[in-house]
């Protein structure tokens, strides 16, 4: 997708940043005035479900807008990442068209269809103001997980719609402000049932998801240094479910699902001073608000009313301090700080995450040549919020059992790059992660079959006597390990280009490097674009996530041992099938603003779980058009 004001920064995120950390909706309006390559690494975390490239997903983000990367003192534009499918569109382009509107539509197999439109009415020198409006679906694929589900189809409708607005107040500052909605309806596709009996249809559970978002940012013009830089942000994001379908194999009713409201408030000053020196301190407070708790009513077997409570999360709320020196002079970049991080009421009863969390801020980036050389000793506190874990499942369990965040003492990372010479650049890196209590998701669609049973193809000791929490955990799990990768690019001409990368990460029941729920061991990605004739684009595809184990805990069933996880429990997994996926686009551009292009996704026909009951489609082709104007 090329729209004349988001292809510069999606160009820009793809290349440096995970997937994860997908373009925020709000990002171009802010890219048309300044990008501002600040710094800073963030840890790299694969959402398993967008390697595919159809329905693309749509994302609303509380992140701010300047580009975390090192910018300064590394030759080649390589980070430390797995570098799997972009978040749009993995044939999007790089070309930057300064016409106010755009519009691409696409369809195809399983009716899967994306459209994206948006205008500018406002754009000055010293104003911006624009729509923006986007549409994924898919609806016809049936997975046929059972006899009992097999006329079940795959349907997902997310639409999303915003408002961007930017206002340069003379020497004063620059004003930035959007509102975004996004709407999500779909159903757990992927639903077994394993409760049904005989030739009964059944339907499965379906949800909507309301997403909104409201941001207003306040930025100090540039200025010829010393001269003091500032800036300040505030931004609501309210998240919810409609429904938390609960487990068919206990007969229990649908309950609510949770609304989560997050208040975020963040600030930076930076003072420099002569001969590229400069201190500064940055600072973020997020305030999370919940529902109380709901009391479910139900009728078992035995014909008698019951009831049970649902427990809601508490209201929290996590603040950081990060003070830092930070030197810059030609290709050289130092940067010396800390995170300071302050939980109140995070975490359920008993179980708090303390009140004082610390973890280094240090980068160090040099250039000499055509070799550059980075070093970052980074961490802190992760908030796991029900907006965050969704960005690993879309189809996650859509209520949270605990709000204890997740603790990074260090995530350092150490690379080399070389390049460009004779059009080739290459970069090689190591990483070492340590982080407590990551959650161990993934598992909602076996929830809702299995109840605490554990699946039929999961392997643990003693298993015949094992409840398997699923998603029903509150500790998380304790990680630490490595990761080890390179890249290499090669663009001889014009009208050819080359890429892979390739990532190892050894990985356990508790030992790993957290890149995802599904744990890939090996990751690849390889992809050759070639342009025989102007305006004929032709690219090529493979993505690779192999090795792949998700972990849950489970008890033993012990007069000691209880369902939550007090006594004696383990870690058991689950293998998934690796992910081998080959891609072919081509695009024709009959002008600069009007474009016809096909693609062919997931061309080997697999039908591989992308994590457990969430089968991918199979070959996926489609076609459509951009214009802009």
């Amino acid at each position: 997708m090329n729209t004349p004001l988001i292809s510069a920064g999606r160009a820009l995120r793809r290349s440096l940043l995970p997937i994860s950390l997908l373009l925020p909706a709000s990002l171009g309006a802010q890219l048309h005035e300044q990008i501002n390559v600040e710094g800073k690494y963030v840890p790299e975390v694969i959402k398993a479900e967008k390697i595919n490239a159809f329905p693309k997903p749509v994302e609303l983000s509380l992140a701010s807008t300047p580009l975390s990367y090192e910018g300064q003192g590394v030759a080649a534009a390589f980070s430390p990442a797995l570098m799997p499918l972009p978040a749009t569109s993995w044939r999007a382009s790089r070309l930057i068209n300064n016409k106010p509107g755009y519009l691409e539509l696409g369809t195809g197999s399983w009716l899967n269809s994306t459209l994206s439109a948006g205008y500018r009415a406002v754009d000055t020198p010293s104003t911006v103001f624009g729509v923006r409006l986007q549409h994924n679906s898919t609806s016809l694929w049936q997975p046929r997980m059972s006899d009992a589900t097999e006329d079940v189809k795959q349907w997902r409708y997310d639409d999303a719609v915003g408002l961007y607005a930017s206002h340069i107040f003379g020497k004063a500052g620059r004003l930035d402000a959007a509102i975004d909605y996004h709407i999500g309806v779909f159903n757990y596709y992927g639903w077994f049932n394993a409760a049904a009996s005989g030739n009964e249809k059944l339907d499965a559970p379906t949800q909507t998801l309301n997403d909104l978002s409201v941001r207003v940012d306040w930025h100090s013009l540039q200025q010829p240094e010393p001269a003091l830089a500032y800036a300040i942000s505030g931004r609501v994001r309210h998240f919810a479910f409609r429904s938390l379908p609960l487990p068919a194999a206990w007969n229990l009713p649908q309950a609510k699902g949770n609304r989560e409201t997050d208040l975020e408030l963040t600030a930076s000053v930076r003072m420099p001073w002569d001969n590229g020196s400069s201190i500064g301190i940055d600072g973020k407070v997020n305030i999370l608000l919940y529902g109380g708790p709901e009391k479910v009513a139900y009728i078992p077997a035995h014909g008698l009313i019951s009831s049970f409570t649902i427990p809601r999360p508490n209201k929290y709320a996590v603040g950081t301090l990060t003070p830092y020196y930070r030197f810059t002079r030609g290709l050289l970049d130092v940067k010396l700080g800390a995170d300071i991080d302050i939980a109140v009421r995070a975490g359920e009863s008993g179980n708090r995450y303390s009140l004082f969390h610390f973890a280094p801020e240090i980068r160090f980036a040099v250039q000499t040549g055509t070799v550059g050389i980075f070093l970052n000793a980074l961490g802190g506190t992760t908030l796991n919020t029900l907006a965050a874990l969704h960005e690993y499942d879309y189809y996650m369990m859509p209520a949270l059992i605990s709000t204890r965040p997740t603790y990074t003492p260090l995530d350092a990372t150490f690379g080399v790059n070389l390049g460009p010479f004779s059009g080739f650049s290459v970069g090689v890196y190591g990483a070492f992660r340590a982080s407590r209590n990551l959650p161990l998701g993934g598992w909602y669609s076996a929830w809702t079959d299995y109840g605490n049973y554990p699946l039929p193809s999961m392997t643990q000791p003693n298993l015949e006597r094992a409840n398997t929490l699923y998603s029903l955990d509150k500790n998380g799990i304790n990680l630490s390990g490595f990761s080890v990768g390179g890249r290499l690019q090669y663009s001889p001409a014009a009208i050819f280009s080359l890429k892979g990368d390739i990532a190892y990460q050894p990985q356990g029941a508790k030992r790993g490097y957290f890149n995802g729920y599904d744990r890939a061991r090996i990751t690849a990605k390889a992809q050759a674009t070639v342009s025989p004739l102007s305006p004929l684009h032709i690219t090529l595809g493979y993505d690779y996530r192999g090795v792949r184990n998700i972990y849950t805990r489970s008890v033993l069933e012990l007069p000691s041992v209880s369902i939550n996880g007090s006594g004696k429990d383990m870690i058991t997994g689950m293998r998934l099938p690796d992910l081998c996926l080959l891609n072919l686009s081509a695009a024709w551009d009959f002008s600069p603003n009007f474009s016809v292009w096909i693609e062919g996704d997931n061309l080997l026909n697999r039908h591989d779980d992308l994590l457990p009951l969430q089968p991918m489609q199979g070959m996926v082709l489609t076609g459509g058009i951009k214009l802009l104007f």
